[in-house]
């Protein structure tokens, strides 16, 4: 066997949708802080597609690569690695890597809550992972303080016209639109009208600018939110996340829970105890808690919250990279 490159790690899913945690492979990466580890990362593209597309992905793969922690007291460093991004934090994702942590033994764990800090570009973002009788069961991520940015955004599409949103950010920058604006209830087997109406939803965005009022390296809305009434009697409301260039979210999504109740607390639907039950394009769930108000620079309506999960470990890899491999970065065919 020849090999110019051994990439290992653990498979696992967040409520459905896959992440993938690299914990050897991608090699050093300079950096004092993680924004600039995550820099050092983007600048090897080639990597990026390697691991998440085929012939060893999938259009829809997420990745996660573990570093050393940047922040003292941190416990694990986490670089996302998306279809066509690197967001700076990744509710599902987060989740993942924190059972994944405790599952296999990378941070100590016992029965019973165990905090993983994970150091991200957006901050450190601590897990509360539930321990029952030797097995994680649930993660509870702290979420960065999470706001409403601009609320009544009308964004004219190319087909559609006029789409009514509002911009909120809860690790990442989100829009989040009302489904209903296309017909859609967000069922499953409406995949692929989900992608038309946020390529619509896409194409009006790029004449939106957006600012972190305090981390100046976010600066970009990733993700398009629909949102529509629950489909089951547990959930409070449902959503799915169509990330770019035009991947579903197949989790009820971390961030984008945290960014919907920013809003929804900013528009006085969610107070400080409420708790709300998030639901995906699977009917899984996941359930955010408003801890407390909180200022942001700027005054912007803030919040800090919780947002809850399960992840389940499917698999361990070990890829290699022929040196007369035809596809030394991977291939990418469009779907959803």
């Amino acid at each position: 066997m020849r090999s110019k490159l051994i990439i290992q790690g653990i498979d696992a899913h967040t409520e459905g949708c896959p992440i993938r945690v690299v914990t050897s492979g991608a090699g050093y990466l300079p950096g004092r802080t993680m924004v600039e580890k995550r820099a050092s990362l983007m600048a090897r593209d080639e990597f990026r597609r390697l691991v998440i597309f085929e012939p060893r992905g999938s259009f829809n793969m997420c990745a996660a690569v573990l570093v050393e922690p940047t922040t003292e007291g941190a416990d694990v460093g986490m670089l996302i690695m998306e279809p066509d991004t690197y967001p700076p934090m990744c509710g599902h994702c987060a989740i993942g890597v924190a059972t994944v942590a405790v599952e296999t033994g990378l941070v100590p764990s016992q029965e019973g809550d165990n905090v993983v800090r994970l150091d991200t570009p957006a901050g450190v973002v601590p897990a509360r992972v539930r321990v029952e009788r030797g097995r994680a069961v649930s993660a509870t991520l702290e979420m960065p303080t999470s706001f409403l940015y601009q609320d009544d955004v009308v964004i004219q599409t190319p087909n559609r016209g006029p789409i009514k949103g509002a911009i909120a950010f809860g690790g990442d920058f989100y829009f989040i639109a009302d489904a209903g604006q296309f017909g859609l209830s967000l069922k499953p087997e409406e995949a692929w009208a989900i992608v038309e109406a946020a390529n619509e939803i896409r194409a009006g965005l790029s004449a939106v600018s957006v600012q972190h009022p305090e981390q100046a390296h976010i600066n970009e809305i990733y993700q398009i939110e629909l949102t529509a009434p629950p489909l089951t009697p547990e959930g409070d409301a449902r959503n799915v996340v169509i990330c770019p260039p035009q991947v579903i979210d197949r989790s009820p999504c971390g961030t984008g829970t945290a960014s919907r109740m920013a809003y929804l607390a900013a528009i006085g639907k969610l107070k400080v105890g409420d708790t709300f039950a998030h639901e995906g394009i699977l009917s899984t769930r996941m359930i955010g808690t408003v801890v407390a108000e909180a200022r942001m620079t700027g005054g912007y309506k803030a919040i800090k919250c919780t947002v809850a999960g399960r992840a389940y470990i499917t698999g361990s890899f070990q890829y290699y990279l022929d040196p007369e491999d035809p596809f030394p970065a991977g291939f990418r065919l469009t779907g959803v």
